[in-house]
């Protein structure tokens, strides 16, 4: 391919992490979709691992963490709803940035935002750095239920309607009233909205010194 460019490299690996998962990216199927030898690509790239950092460089530079909004909290929610906004369309997205040596300087941008606002907040920095953990905890533990399913036999909503539950004691669950289908979309704005007012609660309740103790 005469015209083959970095940028073509990146998006051609991109397209095989959102349809394939992260298994299926090699330099050599990667030249084979792109109808190259694989030591073409090198041309482009110094390796696999530049590649993957390449990839996230450009999904973390399609997202605008920071909306610049007049309320703290107004700027963590856009924050965590980009952060899964970008896992949702690109599923590979945790695994790529948990991969050593992978992940750009462009992955604190959330963090960044974050503890900016949290403190505004009246966080203490290390409470700040707790509340950013947390979110991202839930975000992308959600998320990753969300694109992965539930496990085979582990989906809650479905054991007390087939009795298998009868006689263990989990009385609270069996009268549970689960919905027919989970909302993920109104889950992850609840779940959004608890941490949040959680952290305005103790922010106003002066729970959060400046001076916090791990």
């Amino acid at each position: 391919m005469a015209d083959l460019t970095r940028e073509k490299v990146i998006g051609a690996a991109l397209e095989t992490l959102d349809r394939d998962g992260f298994e299926a990216l090699s330099m050599r199927s990667l030249a084979n979709r792109l109808g190259v030898t694989p030591m073409a690509l090198y041309n482009h790239v110094n390796g696999k691992q530049d590649l993957l950092r390449a990839i996230a460089t450009h999904v973390l530079a399609t997202a605008d963490f920071d909306r610049q909004e007049m309320h703290w909290r107004n700027r963590v929610e856009a924050c965590f709803r980009q952060i899964r906004a970008l896992c949702r369309r690109h599923p590979s997205l945790p695994r790529l940035l948990e991969t050593a040596g992978v992940a750009p300087a462009e992955v604190f941008a959330p963090m960044e935002t974050s503890l900016r606002a949290l403190r505004e907040a009246g966080l203490n920095d290390l409470d700040a750095l707790r509340t950013y953990f947390t979110l991202i905890s839930f975000t992308l533990g959600q998320t990753s239920y969300e694109l992965r399913g539930p496990f085979p036999g582990l989906e809650v909503s479905g054991q007390p309607r087939d009795g298998s539950l009868a006689g263990h004691g989990f009385t609270a669950v069996e009268q549970a009233k689960f919905p027919d289908t989970w909302d993920f979309d109104a889950a992850f704005e609840f779940g959004l909205r608890l941490i949040l007012d959680g952290v305005g609660q103790a922010a106003a309740d002066g729970d959060s010194p400046r001076s916090g103790k791990p």
